[in-house]
């Protein structure tokens, strides 16, 4: 019975998700054992393949046999239905029953067996293995149901039963049966239910296809052509719409002499709007990046978080967070180009962020959603909350993805939020917005070192450029942050004859790097900037401090040292820091130490910006503060008698770090400091190879 059988009774909501409505299971059989069809040519399928039809008086009886699954039909019926007019003698009838038993044995197996009953026959087959029986079963489910979207996916389903006129318009005697005349109409209702439903919830896309197959088995019922004509303009499939009414004109008049009824002129008038144009769906998206590279990971937990939808009763709300340049808006495209095909009813897209960093009014977006809508602006509301409440009762019951950018706060999010599941909601930010209730996020990082060359290549766009040595420097220089590899790849699209490596010379000097980094309009430095002048000024000040310390990571106390403040206020700057996308939380490392780290072109903008704000003896204390304390952290470890798990885990977690503290505070003239360090860590080295020795 293939796919639809498997469908089984999943939630509506979230088959729709997936573009597959969930269906009841009338019960019984395995998919890989039996399906009779008749909604469309007669077929036959045992597991899961077509099975060769009997000859055509079995084949006849077989057919009116299938009509009433289960029921018995008297064998004067069957005679008419199997023979028609020449209705053959109650003897080959009965030939004909023999037949067909041995072709159930043969063919089909034991799940289907031909029963005489009284004066006729019945075909007993296992529950839900005929298409017809599984169309009733829907059609009944939605009788029942209180639920809107389930009675939408419940009729859906019944349509999709449907593969042509039933046994394939077969003439006389079939044709004319009553049983087929019921079938034809069920389906006709069926179609007609599914399209009202579908617009009163906002949801045409979700009818379109079956209304316009069942439409295309009944051309003359106008009212069924008018409900398609009303979900093609719901659609803003406005060219689609006019040419249907078109052919359902020029049918009535060629064919029956008749002009359209009401309902058909009133469907086309309906889908016009004031300027004789049909409403479109929303599609806002920008464009995706061509040379989008990556992100292999995260593209699968985002898309598969959109394409779920199983419990939830509001919509799907999904944050991507990380500094500026890391890739956040381009990877909210992909997925949200990927996904769109789950969201018929459009998709909307707006920046958050206007130019200086102002935060867009949250007003002003939603005017422009409720104009792309259809609101007209005679009807768009004032307030904020009253354009909030329009917005979700336009958007209840459809299936609307929203992508917003370069969200500011949680506070101007929340007005923007649709009310109900069918929507998703898709956030790009630096904070994490940890305001939003039941959103789910992704904290976004520099992509691995493979990816960022793949880039790099791509944005420079000629063969051989990543398999330079140079372009590793390249990458490195450039912290692989995406935004600075993308234009480091321009500058050698540019540039033909350049190579990497003139390139790579242009960027090692630090002094000039976020001057190189910079092309068409496009900058990094101004990027960065903008997280920077988010901050409060003594946020601002504990960034531009700790940019000095060069170590890649460091832990809490130096950050405390280095700004002059106590553990807790020292805290409150790095928390605030991290939620700002300029610093990286790396938890606890081997000597339960919180630690922290800062991406090196973020690390590079805070130098620059300390040594334009802070004066030469600010800049030394910090860094004697900060690296004294190593130093003392070090002599103490060093002085622990025996093998102190402790000192060894601690001398663990900071080799990287005191490597780079006596190198800066050579650079920096810091003598004594760096001079004591490199004892200690030349005498750690030496007790470290003598307790080998004697291990050995």
């Amino acid at each position: 019975m293939g796919r639809r059988r498997a469908l089984s009774m999943a939630d509506p909501a979230d088959d729709l998700l997936t573009g597959n409505p969930g269906d009841p299971d009338p019960g019984g059989i395995d998919p890989e054992d039996v399906e009779f069809l008749v909604l469309g040519e007669l077929a036959v399928r045992s597991r899961g393949r077509l099975v060769p039809l009997p000859g055509p008086s079995v084949r006849a009886l077989l057919s009116a046999l299938l009509l009433t699954p289960g029921d018995i039909v008297g064998e004067d019926r069957l005679l008419t239905l199997a023979w028609g007019a020449d209705r053959g003698s109650r003897r080959a009838l009965q030939c004909a029953a023999t037949r067909l038993r041995t072709w159930l044995r043969t063919a089909v197996g034991p799940d289907a067996r031909l029963e005489h009953a009284g004066s006729g026959y019945r075909l007993a087959v296992p529950a839900g293995s005929v298409d017809v029986g599984r169309f009733r079963a829907l059609v009944a489910a939605h009788a029942r149901t209180d639920d809107p979207e389930r009675g939408l996916a419940l009729l859906a389903g019944a349509l999709r039963e449907w593969r042509g006129p039933v046994l394939g318009g077969r003439p006389e005697p079939v044709a004319a049966d009553p049983a087929v005349r019921e079938l034809e109409q069920a389906r006709i209702d069926c179609a007609g239910a599914l399209a009202d439903l579908a617009l009163r919830l906002g949801r045409p896309g979700a009818a379109l296809a079956p209304v316009a197959d069942a439409a295309a088995g009944a051309p003359y019922d106008e009212p069924l052509q008018a409900r398609l004509i009303r979900l093609l303009a719901a659609c803003g499939r406005n060219a689609a719409a006019l040419r249907q009414v078109e052919r359902v004109r020029r049918r009535l008049a060629d064919e029956l002499g008749v002009p359209p009824s009401r309902e058909v002129l009133d469907a086309h008038a309906a889908a016009l709007d004031g300027h004789g144009e049909l409403a479109p769906v929303p599609r806002q998206l920008p464009a995706t990046l061509c040379d989008f590279t990556g992100r292999r990971d995260e593209l699968a937990v985002l898309c598969a978080s959109l394409g779920s939808g199983r419990d939830r009763c509001g919509p799907l709300l999904l944050v991507i967070h990380g500094t500026a340049g890391v890739g956040k808006t381009a990877l909210a495209v992909h997925v949200a180009h990927r996904a769109a095909a789950r969201f018929e009813d459009g998709q909307l897209y707006a920046v958050l962020r206007g130019p200086g960093s102002r935060p867009v009014d949250p007003a002003e977006v939603l005017a422009a959603f409720l104009r792309t809508l259809g609101v007209a602006d005679a009807r768009i509301p004032r307030s904020l909350h009253e354009r909030s409440s329009l917005f979700r009762s336009r958007a209840a019951g459809r299936r609307i993805l929203l992508l917003l950018d370069d969200a500011m706060d949680d506070a101007q999010l929340h007005p923007l939020i649709p009310g109900t599941p069918g929507c998703a909601v898709l956030v790009t930010g630096r904070a994490p917005l940890a305001g939003l209730t039941g959103a789910r996020t992704l904290r976004l990082d520099a992509p691995p070192r493979a990816d960022a060359l793949t880039l790099l290549g791509r944005a420079a766009g000629r063969e051989g450029v990543t398999a330079d040595p140079a372009a590793a420097d390249i990458v490195r220089m450039c912290g692989r942050l995406p935004l600075a590899v993308r234009i480091a790849g321009t500058r050698l699209a540019r540039r033909p004859g350049a190579s990497p490596a003139r390139l790579a010379e242009r960027l090692r000097p630090e002094h000039r790097r976020m001057d190189e980094l910079a092309v068409r309009g496009i900058a990094v430095r101004p990027r960065l900037h903008e997280n920077y002048r988010d901050l409060d000024p003594a946020h601002r000040r504990a960034f531009r401090l700790l940019g000095l310390l060069r170590t890649a990571t460091f832990p809490e106390w130096a950050a405390s040292a280095a700004l002059g403040t106590g553990p807790d206020a020292a805290r409150a700057h790095l928390e605030a820091l991290a939620d700002a996308a300029l610093l990286d939380p790396l938890g606890e490392d081997a000597a339960g130490q919180v630690r922290y780290g800062m991406p090196g072109l973020l690390a590079l903008h805070a130098r620059e910006l300390a040594l334009a704000a802070e004066r030469p003896r600010t800049r030394e204390a910090a860094l004697r503060s900060a690296y004294g304390g190593w130093l003392h952290r070090a002599e103490l470890a060093a002085r622990a008698p025996g093998p102190a798990p402790w000192a060894a885990a601690w001398f663990e977690a900071e080799d990287e770090a005191l490597a780079t503290v006596v190198e800066q505070a050579a650079a920096h003239g810091l003598h004594d400091l760096g001079e004591r360090l490199a004892d200690v860590m030349h005498g750690r080295r030496r007790i470290g190879v003598a307790q080998r020795v004697r291990a050995d």
